[in-house]
């Protein structure tokens, strides 16, 4: 007679859409924004670290952007009044030495004809000789030094700026938010207490189907498969006569993982409640098929 050897795996019941909340980084918990069974959103606030310094590294960030912006934006428009203010003059420098080019041939013709003395034709070739060189002068200017001043001070804004993103970062590392909507179970933790990135702070239970998530113990890692049916009782029924939950593992993790020294392979399992009422959550102790063997295997533990 074929006997089924069935292997214990302990886990509990969750939903298809699920996430562990952990700190990224270490700190003490200031202020704690959710309570267990409460509904929360993607990105609700659920946990405040405490954040003062980051909080004042932050708000000098933000101005030293604010200074280094101001400083950008005067120089601009100090840069536009002084090109407004270069292009009157080279038009006036443009005008004089078109006029003084105008002068001086008319003083030539007058020379020419001996109405204008040799003085008056020097002082004309004079006054076209300074327009030229002032005319000359602004257009030799370098304009480009303007130019790299302002790349300095937009080199200088994109420096502040990155350093205000990078304090907005670890600002926002010290807080806390949902990952996914759903309904949280706050673990024990309290305000004031040192919490890690291996501390666990909400488990968050969202979607509308239910698994169940078994932890099989890594002797027997290797002899569960995908589809081995598994039979499983819940901690909310106790006592004689309590109901049996049947499903079969979905799914496997390829890695083995430990917690609290216990070494284990995580298997999730589908799970229908029978129209009974089982929150997220709930603990299960469940034996899982792994083989058919004949009875004389089985007494002498051969698979």
């Amino acid at each position: 007679m074929p006997v089924s050897v069935k292997i214990p795996a302990t886990g509990y019941v969750t939903t298809d859409d699920y996430a562990e909340v952990r700190p990224s980084e270490a700190g003490a918990v200031a202020d704690i924004l959710a309570v267990s069974g409460q509904r929360v959103r993607r990105g609700d606030l659920l946990v405040r670290l405490n954040d003062g310094v980051q909080q004042a590294a932050h708000a000098e960030a933000v101005n030293a952007v604010s200074q280094a912006q101001a400083r950008l934006t005067q120089r601009e428009a100090e840069l536009a009044q002084e090109n407004r203010q270069r292009g009157h003059r080279l038009t006036q420098a443009e005008l004089r030495h078109r006029h003084a080019g105008v002068m001086l041939k008319m003083t030539e013709d007058l020379h020419t004809k001996g109405l204008a003395s040799g003085k008056v034709l020097e002082e004309a070739r004079t006054a076209l000789a300074l327009a030229s060189s002032d005319l000359e002068s602004l257009r030799d200017e370098d304009v480009t030094l303007a130019d790299k001043m302002l790349d300095v001070l937009r080199r200088d804004l994109d420096v502040k700026t990155n350093a205000a993103l990078r304090a907005e970062a670890q600002l926002h590392d010290r807080h806390i938010y949902a990952p996914i909507d759903g309904e949280t179970v706050r673990y024990d933790f309290v305000p004031g207490e040192l919490v890690t990135p291996q501390s666990v702070l909400y488990e968050l239970f969202g979607g509308s189907n239910l698994i169940l998530k078994l932890r099989v113990p890594e002797r027997y890692a290797t002899e569960v498969t995908l589809d081995s049916p598994y039979k499983a009782v819940l901690s909310i029924y106790p006592g004689l006569g309590r109901p049996t939950f049947r499903g079969r593992i979905s799914a496997l993790r390829a890695v083995i993982q430990t917690d609290n020294q216990q070494t284990y392979r995580m298997a999730y399992c589908t799970f229908e409640n029978g129209g009974m009422s089982v929150p997220p959550g709930t603990s299960a102790e469940a034996r899982i098929t792994v083989a058919t063997v004949p009875f004389w295997f089985w007494i002498f533990g051969v698979r």
